[in-house]
C-alpha cells in the first residue's frame, strides 16, 4: 500500500533521522533525506537503495526548505510524509554564559525549521487531501533543565506549534504528531551529555535505546496514521503507545 508513497526526512543523515528513513523504506515508502550537505546522506541512501535520494538543505532557511520540497515533488511526483528531524542541543550552559546568536540559532533550527518544513509541504498535502507530518519533540519540552534553556524552550515552542497546526488541520485527512523518542544513544545526545550542567548529564548513554526503536515507532505512525493521536504529543514510553506500535 505504501509503495507509491513518498516520505521526506529533514535531518535524515544520521541518528534518529537515518533510522527513521530506513524504517520507512522497510515499510514501503520511497525516501528522500536531507542534510546541510547532500553527501552527508550518502551512507543512509546507499543502505536504503532503490529510488532513495539525498538532498542538501539548511532547515533554518525557508527558501532552502521550499526548494527542497519542490525538488522532492519534481523527482518523485508527490509528497505524503514529512519528518521534521533537523535540530540541535547547542548551546549548552547557563543563560549567563550562552552566546546570544547561538541561542537564537537553536530556536531557529529547532522551531522555525519545523515551521519551514510544514509551510513548504502543506500546499502539496492539502492538494492531495491527505498526508502525515511528524515533528521530533522531547520530554525536555516539558521539564526545565538547567543549562539546556535553548533546547527546552525551542522544543516547548515546537510542541505548541504542533498542537496549533493540529487544530488548523482538524477535519482534514492530514495528520500531525509531536513525537517524543525518549533517551536515545545518538551522536548528538552523547555530545550533549559531556557538558555537565544538570542531572541528565550524569546518565550513561549506553543505557539508552538505539535509534532504530524510535525509527520503527515513527514508521508505524506514518503507516497507521492514528487519528486519535493527531494534533498532540506522542510519548514512546507510554505503555499504551508501545503496545499499539508493537514495541513491547
Amino acid at each position: 500500500m505504501k509503495r507509491d508513497q513518498v516520505a521526506l526526512v529533514v535531518g535524515g543523515s544520521r541518528g534518529i533521522g537515518a533510522a527513521t528513513a530506513e524504517a520507512l523504506a522497510a515499510a514501503g515508502f520511497s525516501l528522500a533525506v536531507s542534510a546541510r550537505r547532500a553527501e552527508a546522506c550518502d551512507a543512509v541512501v546507499t543502505r536504503i537503495g532503490g529510488t532513495a535520494r539525498g538532498f542538501a538543505c539548511d532547515a533554518s532557511r525557508y527558501e532552502e526548505v521550499h526548494a527542497l520540497v519542490e525538488a522532492v515533488v519534481a523527482r518523485f511526483g508527490r509528497l505524503d510524509v514529512l519528518i521534521n528531524n533537523a535540530g540541535t542541543m547547542d548551546p549548552l550552559g547557563l543563560v549567563d554564559d550562552c552566546d546570544p546568536e547561538a541561542w537564537a540559532g537553536a530556536v531557529t533550527l529547532n522551531l522555525v525549521g519545523a515551521f519551514n518544513g510544514c509551510r513548504a509541504a502543506l500546499p502539496h498535502l492539502r492538494a492531495a487531501g491527505l498526508g502525515t507530518i511528524v515533528n521530533l519533540s522531547t520530554g525536555a519540552a516539558f521539564h526545565p533543565l538547567p543549562g539546556w534553556s535553548a533546547y527546552c524552550a525551542s522544543k516547548a515552542g515546537l510542541a505548541m506549534f504542533t498542537k496549533t497546526l493540529g487544530a488548523e488541520l482538524a477535519g482534514t485527512d492530514i495528520r500531525i504528531y509531536g513525537f517524543q523518542p525518549g533517551m536515545v544513544n545518538t551522536e548528538m545526545t552523547r555530545a550533549g551529555l559531556k557538558v555537565k550542567v544538570n542531572r541528565v548529564s550524569d546518565l550513561d548513554p549506553e543505557t539508552f535505546s538505539t535509534p532504530d526503536v524510535p525509527g520503527r515507532a515513527i514508521a508505524w505512525l506514518c503507516s497507521e496514521r492514528p487519528e486519535d493521536l493527531s494534533g498532540g504529543e506522542v510519548d514512546i514510553n507510554a505503555p499504551d503507545f508501545r503496545a499499539r506500535a508493537g514495541l513491547g
